[in-house]
């Protein structure tokens, strides 16, 4: 299922500088069993079991119950995620996070309240990508409005957001 935000007040998008492009959606009525494979963002509401492949930001919400061989480019977890995750980004743990698995990942955030049980191994980069551009900067600073953007309305920005010194934003 795809959902695309419409109106004021839906919290995505909004002063992000990004499209309302469209992404993939479990939401809480939904219990899913199998592979999962998207292209997009997606957002976690509901029950899945099984394996997720998300070439996006992979956004588990609170509610959530996850027991999957999870494989991302980003994961943000604010409700409980079970079993092997690979994540080619930054895996962030959300106060109400609550991660029992093997982890691999090239960088870590956990908020406080969070818990993470099991065995973690942070990873670089590939060679080839070790040098940080100005590109690879920004990239990483819409990937925190991606996160603004599937949060609750009543959310105005991260628990323990940093902020680069230096930038006007």
């Amino acid at each position: 299922m795809s959902y695309r935000p419409t109106g004021a007040g839906t919290g995505y998008g909004e002063n992000t500088g990004q499209s309302t492009e469209a992404y993939s959606l479990v939401d809480r009525h939904s219990n899913v069993e199998g592979t999962f494979t998207t292209d997009r963002d997606l957002r976690i509401e509901g029950i899945l079991r099984g394996t997720v492949k998300c070439q996006g930001l992979l956004y588990i919400a609170e509610g959530a119950d996850i027991d999957a061989n999870v494989e991302a480019s980003s994961i943000a977890v604010a409700g409980q995620l079970r079993g092997t995750v690979t994540c080619r980004g930054k895996l962030q743990l959300m106060p109400t996070g609550r991660v029992y698995a093997m982890v691999s990942t090239e960088s870590l955030v956990i908020n406080e309240g969070a818990i993470l049980e099991g065995e973690l191994r942070m990873e670089s980069a590939p060679a080839a990508h070790g040098v940080i551009s100005g590109a690879a900067v920004d990239a990483d600073d819409s990937g925190q409005s991606v996160l603004r953007r599937f949060g609750s309305d009543d959310e105005g920005s991260l628990p323990g957001q940093r902020t680069r010194k230096g930038s006007d934003s």
